[in-house]
């Protein structure tokens, strides 16, 4: 199982998530685009394997939050699991508005929408979703273990929880690579592309200063949730995690 960042010193200082959403409304005009060329298209891989841990046995109820302009979501829609009803959370207005021209673009309003919401304090209700999701978004949260027991909250007892999110590699050359990748080429190729540098010297901060593997496991676990498993990705520089809440839970 991966080795946890957060069992070594921090590689650099843990920037701040307060309102990092208005970050996002700053760069929702390019995000899209900077997800694929920075990622060299791997984050498409990416989420179709979420997509692969969702339950086939009945039609779903699914929430996605930090849901930006909607891409996890729609990557859902296109596998064996149906989907009866997706619905999407997020602070960012301008990335719920480029998401909602590309839903009502693929024709498929009838089965997903888009609000503003917090996944620390979600709207959803209680015991009625079937799946939450959450795809490079929970690092970005202010406070992780309030965001994962309101993901519990909204989960019906037996539903699941998947997190894909950046990691650090384990291997030392994949990692002193991917560092460098992070902490040189990125931030200038997507404050180039975006008109935000911050945004993009935020992102390889937050990556570095994350837990992953078993300590994010762990934060999980003592949320609520069993059968908690990390399955590392592209040489770890991603993870996708996967929890139950228990079927006796309230």
């Amino acid at each position: 199982m991966q080795t946890s960042n957060a069992e070594t010193a921090p590689l650099s200082p843990s920037p701040s998530r307060k309102e990092v959403w208005k970050m996002f409304d700053r760069i929702a005009h390019r995000y899209d685009v900077l997800n694929r060329s920075l990622s060299f298209g791997r984050d498409v891989a990416w989420r179709k394997r979420l997509r692969k841990h969702l339950p086939t046995d009945r039609e779903l109820l699914l929430v996605d939050h930090a849901t930006g302009t909607a891409d996890q979501i729609l990557f859902l829609l296109g596998g064996k699991a149906r989907i009866a009803k997706a619905m999407g959370y997020d602070l960012s207005e301008e990335m719920l508005a480029r998401g909602r021209e590309k839903i009502e673009k693929l024709g498929v309003g009838d089965v997903v929408s888009l609000h503003t919401g917090d996944a620390m304090q979600s709207p959803q209700a209680d015991n009625s979703a079937d799946v939450v999701t959450i795809s490079f978004g929970i690092r970005n949260v202010e406070d992780v273990p309030t965001a994962l027991a309101d993901m519990r909250r909204a989960l019906v007892p037996g539903g699941k929880l998947l997190i894909l999110e950046c990691s650090l590699p384990e291997n030392t050359f994949i990692r002193k690579s991917y560092l460098f990748y992070f902490r040189k080429i990125l931030p200038r190729l997507g404050g180039w592309v975006s008109g935000d540098s911050y945004a993009y010297n935020y992102l390889n901060k937050t990556v570095e200063t994350f837990p992953c593997g078993e300590a994010f496991c762990r934060l999980m676990r003592e949320a609520g949730f069993e059968q908690v498993r990390a399955e590392p990705m592209t040489f770890g520089v991603a993870t996708l995690y996967s929890g139950l809440k228990p079927e006796n839970a309230a």
